[in-house]
């Protein structure tokens, strides 16, 4: 159910709500805007959800329906929610989900248990065992530059059961899963103590106050909040900062007192005297340059707004933007993917937005109520983009149809007839791609108005509105990233304002305009190369890749037998190259194989040479050429017997023949004594030994020779005869 506070006599005012039937009414989308995906959560109302196990991730797992919940993304880019109202109870657990995973985890807090006190401890103590009471109806949160959750103020319980607006400050360690009672009191409806503007103070405190989301964090750490109710009589239009070091606030801005009427001033001119209306205020945006921004809310005289405002922490000074300065103001809805600055919604409470990340000053709101009655719920998104103040209708219905009821279509499974159902009071969030997530509310998933919790994400085309939600910087590695030695490749495409930065250094050299870097490393290199783009909405991208050096081939080869005989003409090529796996022989220009090894077979004495081209992986060559000569055969006799009679007639013992060297000769004796000597072809032994003719007998040589680059040895006997 919905709740506002308004009477001193009541802590709640129940409004009436009566249970509508939707109009399933879905205007014609005139430009492709996006696509819608349910993506968890049940498509009725009123889910009792599954807790699991504490602490551990499950598909099953799902937060019970639930509307107005605390909602932050964290630094990692996953979402965390806490409490919010289930059926009038209030609830204390806290939940986070994991985008990469799509699954849900409950993280602290009480188990489906309601109206909890929680448990404070000692303040400024983190603890495991401590956790927030239970609370809703718009209670601020924020994620400090250190990835901390904060919490802040929201309609819940005090620490002895009673139940009012809240003025207590939490802290939530997601490393250590503890929780911080940090300032405030944990009583109801304390009054705020405003002290001297722009002057801290330690006893200084926006007091108890419920549907105050609007809040941002400046890069000094500082929190931010801005207006919100009191659950007692009146709405605020203050401005507050909290100063993390010396935990105290500071009252910026606004009016002291509630139900200020604010002052417009001229739309788009800053000025110290301008001021919005106080305000149930639930949006907040935070553009790159550090101002803040809220839009629409209402107040308990139902006036409901549809404006935008702009506050500058540096001076101190509101502007009016866009949108009506009258209450109760019908916008206009003419196109949807039309950005234009006459356009803007209907008004409305209990919208939520949320800021894109990264480059873009462009902004989201999502649904909402018309007013305090709930009787019209809406599920149209907008874009605002502040760098032209235009507005674009992106999704979802015009606001004249009532409780538009969506179409769920398959879990999972995106889909152009896909539609969100009518919303207020979701939580709301973007993801690192800038897709849009929308959780629970208080909506129509079945035709009847009843929390929920189902989990949506919206993919948005920017060719909608004209507006880039992503880094336009897309660094690209090189095509080619394996390399031989000596080779190089080149990354390409880098735009020419962007800053780009690499390492390591070597092998690695850029252009003039670095629009391209040339890498020529001389081994396997993994190198990271970063970039920023210049300019107001930076775009920023790192990439890591490895380029491969693969050693050159050497090739290299045997050939045998070297030299061959012109009656054996046939070389055997074996290959012995390094680093090569394809190969392929060459003989006189012309290949004649490409297996590893290779032979040839030739018909004439002569020199013979083959070229061998070896390759790697990468097909990088090398190539070498060896030589090999077909001899004749060698020609060798040895008399068996000669007569040194002195008739002139094979009187000498002489090694005879052709195509070899003769090395040694030598004679001997039966009794293995050396007769004679000699490495001269034309010397023979004559008979003699010592100048004494030798006896008939048999004697014995030994011939030593190198023939067609070979030693050869021969053996034999022969007969002297006289």
């Amino acid at each position: 159910m919905k709740f506002h506070f308004k009477a001193p006599s009541m802590k709640k005012v129940f409004l009436c709500i009566a249970l509508l039937f939707c109009i399933s009414s879905v205007n014609t989308v005139v430009a492709q805007s996006g696509v819608w995906t349910w993506m968890k959560g049940s498509n009725t109302g009123s889910s009792p959800g599954n807790y699991g196990v504490k602490g551990v991730s499950a598909p099953t797992n799902e937060p019970p329906a639930r509307y107005q919940t605390a909602y932050w993304t964290d630094q990692n880019g996953d979402f965390w929610l806490f409490g919010g109202v289930i059926s009038g109870d209030l609830y204390n657990d806290l939940w986070k989900y994991t985008v990469a995973t799509n699954e849900w985890t409950w993280m602290s807090g009480a188990q489906a248990a309601a109206n909890q006190a929680g448990v404070s401890g000692t303040q400024g103590v983190p603890s495991v065992n401590n956790y927030p009471s239970a609370r809703g109806y718009g209670a601020n949160c924020w994620t400090d530059n250190n990835n901390n959750l904060w919490l802040f103020a929201g309609y819940g319980y005090d620490n002895i059961g009673g139940i009012g607006a809240l003025e207590n400050l939490w802290k939530y360690n997601i490393a250590t899963n503890e929780w911080t009672w940090v300032n405030g009191s944990l009583g109801t409806n304390p009054a705020p103590i405003y002290g001297t503007q722009g002057v801290p103070a330690a006893i200084n405190t926006p007091g108890g106050r419920a549907e105050c989301k609007s809040s941002w964090v400046d890069p000094q750490n500082n929190f931010w909040i801005f207006g919100g109710q009191d659950a007692v009589n009146g709405v605020y239009n203050d401005m507050w900062k909290y100063d993390i070091a010396t935990n105290q606030w500071t009252f910026m801005k606004g009016d002291m007192v509630t139900n200020g009427l604010g002052n417009y001033g001229t739309k788009g001119v800053e000025a110290p005297a301008n001021l919005p209306p106080s305000r149930l205020s639930y949006t907040k945006w935070e553009g790159l340059d550090g101002s803040f921004y809220i839009f629409a809310g209402g107040d308990f005289n139902n006036a409901n707004y549809n404006d935008v405002w702009k506050y500058n922490p540096s001076t101190n000074n509101w502007t009016w933007t866009s949108g009506s300065n009258l209450s109760n103001d019908n916008g206009l809805y003419n196109q949807m993917c039309d950005p234009n600055i006459n356009d803007y919604p209907h008004y409305r409470i209990e919208n939520q937005t949320v800021s894109t990340l990264g480059c873009t000053e462009v902004f989201w709101s999502f649904g909402g109520f018309e007013g305090l009655g709930a009787t019209n719920v809406y599920n149209d998104l907008w874009l605002y983009n502040t760098s032209n103040n235009t507005w674009t209708w992106v999704s979802g219905s015009n606001a004249a149809v009532i409780n538009p009821a969506g179409n769920f279509g398959v879990q999972g499974v995106p889909a152009a007839a896909n539609m969100i159902p009518c919303k207020g009071g979701v939580g709301i969030w973007t993801d690192k791609q800038n897709n849009l997530w929308v959780f629970g509310g208080f909506g129509t998933p079945g035709g009847n108005l009843e929390v929920t919790n189902d989990l949506w994400r919206f993919q948005p085309d920017t060719s909608c509105f004209n507006a880039s939600l992503v880094a336009d910087l897309t660094l690209t590695a090189p095509s080619d990233t394996e390399l031989c030695p000596g080779e190089s490749t080149v990354m390409t495409g880098i735009s020419p304002t962007a800053t780009i930065s690499w390492w390591p250094a070597a092998g690695a050299t850029p252009n003039a305009d670095t629009t391209e870097i040339t890498f020529s490393p001389g081994t396997t290199t993994t190198y990271t190369v970063a970039g920023i783009e210049s300019g107001k909405c930076p775009g920023i991208d790192t990439i890591v890749f490895t380029i491969y050096v693969y050693p050159n081939p050497i090739a290299d080869f045997v050939i045998s037998p070297n030299p061959a005989t012109i009656d054996n003409p046939t070389f055997t090529l074996t290959n012995t190259s390094l680093n090569a796996v394809n190969y392929d022989w060459h003989y006189q220009g012309v290949s004649f194989s490409t297996q590893q090894d290779a032979s040839m077979t030739v018909g004439a004495i002569g020199t013979y040479c083959f070229t061998l081209y070896a390759y790697n992986q990468l097909g990088c060559m090398s190539s070498t050429t060896n030589c090999a000569e077909v001899v004749r055969n060698e020609i060798i006799y040895i008399p068996n017997a000669f007569s040194p009679n002195g008739d002139f007639v094979n009187n000498t013992l002489k090694v005879k023949g052709e195509n070899f060297d003769l090395l040694n000769f030598e004679i001997y004796d039966r009794w293995g004594e050396l007769l004679f000597k000699t490495d001269e072809v034309t010397t023979g032994w004559d008979g003699n030994y010592k100048g004494k003719p030798m006896e008939v007998g048999t004697y014995f040589y030994m011939v030593e020779y190198s023939a067609n680059g070979k030693f050869k040895m021969l053996k034999g006997d022969i007969a002297l005869i006289r």
